[in-house]
């Protein structure tokens, strides 16, 4: 029978090799480990190639937290949208890396998916990878969950949600000037029976656009009960487009639909197509964002442009300005009037 290890001996069998490990087997000091890790230039590529061929035969990966915890840095930042997938955010996130990659910074991005306890898992995992700081389109409007993030060496930018907290610096677009756009175009060449395609009522900005929408109906002296019929969907996909355009059609009365996006709207598209019935003929449709491919749908749709790129480089400059400097950056929204909105058949 073989001699059973000792605990001790299991450990040290079980422990990765460090820089002291790396620093004997090259016959160097510590510190010429730590400056081929850190600052490589400094050290003669003879002596270089001695550590690297060291840590290579030991098995030795470098510690990312270590390093950070003797910089207190890790060019790390979080970005954490609804939906990477819908080209909205996915145009908005190239425009904060167009700001952090020149100075080097990673980004580690995520998606809420409109789910708060998903939010919270992302939030904490963030957390504890110690990013410098934190770029989020918030789902709830309140700012408990983002307070860890507010002293970060460059603490909080939120994304779509107004005045959340004075210690975080924001960029908006205007949701309610946006969703009284999309509404009064639709009342203006005659339509009053409507069909409004919604998100959580615990997402700012879906409550923002039902603001304006309400507001426009109700500065025309309409009765809003009359006029609007809300579907709620848990989150702003095609899918979920899909199911709420068939819910529309089989249990309401409607004679155009807005939604508030543009994935919803695609998905209402689909649908209306599969059940024979022509935009804008005889269901007129409007989105909200101004996705890339809203201009190529056929007809054309009518949406709500945000200046989703331009927004991206905001925040990310917003993310590197001192405190006491610009803290708010708000952006107009548009109509964009295309093919898919005619006269109520």
């Amino acid at each position: 029978m073989g001699v059973e290890p000792r605990s001790q001996d299991l450990r040290a069998l079980s422990k990765p090799p460090g820089v002291r490990e790396v620093a004997a087997a090259a016959r160097v000091s510590l510190g010429t480990v730590s400056n081929v890790l850190n600052r490589p230039d400094q050290v003669s590529p003879k002596t270089r190639k001695r550590v690297e061929q060291a840590m290579t035969s030991l098995g030795f990966v470098p510690s990312r937290a270590a390093g950070q915890l003797r910089s207190r840095r890790s060019r790390l930042t979080g970005v954490v949208v609804p939906d990477v997938g819908n080209p909205f955010w996915a145009s908005l996130i190239r425009g904060v890396e167009s700001v952090l990659e020149p100075s080097k910074m990673t980004m580690l991005v995520s998606s809420t998916r409109q789910d708060p306890q998903r939010q919270l898992r992302i939030l904490k995992s963030l957390q504890s990878q110690g990013v410098d700081g934190l770029i989020i389109a918030p789902i709830a409007d309140h700012e408990r969950p983002l307070r860890p993030f507010r002293d970060r060496r460059y603490g909080v930018v939120t994304l779509g949600v107004r005045n959340l907290h004075d210690d975080f610096k924001a960029v908006n677009s205007d949701s309610k000037r946006g969703a009284f756009l999309a509404m009064d175009h639709l009342l203006e060449i005659g339509h009053r029976r409507i069909g409004m395609i919604n998100g959580p009522n615990f997402v700012s900005w879906c409550e923002e656009r039902l603001a304006g929408a309400v507001g426009a109906i109700e500065s025309r002296g309409l009765v809003v009960d009359d006029a609007l019929t809300q579907i709620r969907v848990a989150d702003l996909t095609v899918a979920e487009g899909e199911a709420a355009t068939d819910q529309l059609l089989d249990s309401h009365d409607v004679s155009a639909i807005m939604c508030v996006n543009d994935m919803l709207a695609l998905g209402a598209v689909l649908q209306l197509r599969r059940r024979g019935v022509r935009i804008p003929e005889q269901m007129s449709l409007i989105g909200y964002d101004d996705a890339d491919f809203a201009a190529a749908l056929d007809p054309p749709l009518t949406t709500i442009y945000q200046p989703s790129y331009e927004m991206g480089v905001a925040a990310a400059e917003l993310l590197f300005r001192p405190a006491d400097d610009v803290s708010y950056v708000q952006f107009e929204p548009d109509l964009i009037s295309r093919g898919s909105v005619g006269p109520p058949a």
